[in-house]
């Protein structure tokens, strides 16, 4: 009685950490409670797989805590990291739209983790009843695309202590002058996901310790200077 209760408990819980996300503030709550009437919580391993390349994209998710990296193979067995996401993102849900409705990619936690999933066949039904939960979804994403053209100029344009600086910043609570935040995940899948290699990650952050502007212990982080950090924006 006492596991049914404390899993009643998470997915309520879920459910109010996901009502605001990007994907479905759009949606009325009858809308809402339609498509999480067919949601269930998952909770994955290290390690473990998600989905694979070429599933049929049936569901999509969202993180609720940990990490899923998205990444895929080359013929020769190497992994190739594509993306890294974290607690409130979405994972898998750009396969919905796609003309065969396959996973491009595969996903799995990196870490203890937890998403729920939901249906792509309730969440695609809802937007074509309504117009306005549609385009609502459309100007949602029209940003997402934004953020992420942004960060492809990012990766292509600016150096790797820019690159760097960014993501710690990124980490930073707003208004905060001095900050101890944690790594969301293993340094060399961030490297990965700044586009270097992960010696060239280490060297920027004893570059960022030697000028004062860093503290680390494992992947705790305390950033003793914001302004620095944004300094070397400039």
């Amino acid at each position: 009685m006492n596991k049914v209760c404390d899993k009643e408990a998470q997915m309520a819980e879920a459910l109010s950490q996901i009502r605001n996300h990007t994907l479905l503030s759009s949606l009325n709550d009858e809308q809402f409670q339609a498509l999480t009437a067919h949601s269930r919580l998952i909770d994955l391993k290290p390690d473990q797989t998600l989905f694979l390349q070429d599933d049929e994209a049936e569901r999509f998710f969202i993180v609720i805590q940990g990490s899923i990296k998205m990444f895929r193979l080359t013929a020769e067995g190497r992994e190739i990291v594509m993306n890294v996401l974290t607690r409130d993102q979405a994972v898998g849900e750009a396969a919905m739209f796609m003309a065969e409705h396959h996973y491009p990619v595969n996903a799995s936690a990196i870490e203890r983790s937890q998403v729920i999933s939901l249906s792509s066949n309730v969440y695609q039904r809802l937007l074509r009843e309504s117009t306005d939960s549609c385009f609502g979804v459309l100007a949602a994403m029209a940003c997402r695309l934004q953020n992420s053209m942004a960060e492809i100029e990012t990766l292509t344009l600016q150096s790797a202590s820019h690159r760097v600086v960014r993501f710690l910043l990124g980490l930073v609570p707003e208004g905060a002058e001095r900050a101890e935040v944690k790594l969301p995940v293993a340094k060399q899948l961030i490297a990965a996901r700044l586009a270097m290699q992960p010696e060239t990650f280490s060297r920027v952050m004893r570059d960022l310790k030697s000028r004062g502007l860093l503290l680390v212990d494992g992947c705790h982080l305390t950033i003793l200077s914001v302004q620095g950090l944004r300094g070397m924006m400039a």
